[in-house]
């Protein structure tokens, strides 16, 4: 690593200090430090490095001509070679003590940190919402404390980013080249489509819930055992990976929207009933929203039904005046609901 002049150095490592450096000058300093002899200073204390330091500035010294060495140094010159030597110490310490610190400490578990150190990274360091565009045109939304690595241009064949805390994906849609997200121990594939990851710290797990699209989610190849390690979401459904208990839990989102159709098989949902019978009514409600409901007690079929569930933008409203209205009531099993009360019989 060719160093013009000792300001440049210092400026140098002013920048890396303070991890201004661009992607290039990082990989220019593992370089750098890279090629340096550790093997013989393995173990050596402070003293002893300090002096293998000087004896090889010194063989750099003398490596030019001999003669020249013998002859004493201008002051200035015996100066800059002070402050270059002292220089360089600060810079091994500091590059060497990051670089522990950086491979002794997962950025983002279940990823090298090798794999991130030659990415791009933005961190939201403010108390807003941040959105930026990816290389390939996707779309992202950082929570405040989220970070994404990226790279500067994404593969032929594949996309994939890394992350910790919470984000919102909209993804471009490109078949040929799939888009992966690493985040804690679980890697989420899609196509095209728009899902947000969240982490919990207190509950130690993380989410990955769907708004549009198919996405599957699996825990990361090395810690995949078999096949319940892996599950596909459509819209409305979430997935929570339990970190401890390394189990996948998939549910309904919080808040349900009606599914996007195609034009081709679209139908006008129309949830205003008239003395309409529940049997009727479900059907409706599992297309519209994607959720599988099931009943509990096949008498709940028979029960007539006037209300109009337009005015409610949420499923789990349009849920609740339902069963008010036959004293039933519902619950969340994993990703389905589940209906329950005494029905209503047909010669009543």
């Amino acid at each position: 690593m060719m160093i013009k002049n000792l300001q440049a150095f210092l400026r140098l490592l002013d920048r890396y200090q303070k991890k201004r450096m661009n992607p290039e000058e990082n990989k220019l300093m593992d370089m750098w430090y890279d090629s340096i002899d550790h093997t013989e200073n393995q173990g050596l204390d402070e003293e002893k490095t300090s002096k293998l330091m000087w004896a090889a500035i010194n063989e750099g010294m003398d490596s030019g001509n001999a003669r020249e060495v013998m002859m004493p140094l201008p002051f200035w010159k015996r100066n800059f070679y002070l402050r270059l030597a002292a220089a360089c110490l600060l810079f091994v310490a500091v590059f060497a003590g990051y670089r522990y610190a950086l491979n002794s400490t997962t950025v983002i578990a279940g990823v090298e940190n090798e794999i991130l150190e030659n990415l791009n990274h933005f961190t939201n360091k403010t108390a807003n919402r941040k959105t930026f565009r990816l290389p390939d045109g996707s779309q992202v939304t950082l929570e405040p404390g989220a970070r994404l690595f990226f790279p500067r241009s994404f593969e032929a064949n594949e996309r994939r980013v890394y992350l910790t805390g919470d984000v919102f994906f909209d993804i471009a849609r490109d078949t040929s080249r799939p888009f992966y997200v690493h985040a804690n121990n679980i890697v989420t594939k899609v196509l095209g489509t728009s899902f947000t990851i969240k982490e919990n710290k207190n509950k130690n797990s993380i989410e990955v819930a769907v708004l549009t699209g198919v996405v599957e989610v699996q825990q990361r190849e090395e810690k995949q055992s078999s096949a319940e390690k892996k599950v596909v979401l459509t819209q409305n459904k979430k997935v929570t990976f339990y970190k401890q208990e390394e189990k996948l839990v998939t549910g309904i989102v919080e808040q349900p929207k009606i599914i996007s159709i195609e034009k081709a098989d679209a139908i006008r949902f129309n949830f205003n009933y008239l003395e309409k019978p529940l049997a009727e009514i479900l059907p409706v409600l599992e297309k519209a929203y994607g959720v599988k409901i099931n009943i509990s007690n096949s008498k709940l079929r028979n029960c007539i039904i006037t209300a109009d569930l337009s005015q409610e933008s949420t499923l789990f409203t349009q849920l609740e005046i339902l069963c008010e209205s036959i004293d039933a009531k519902y619950q969340l099993v994993n990703d389905s609901v589940m209906l329950s009360g005494k029905g209503c019989d047909l010669s009543k």
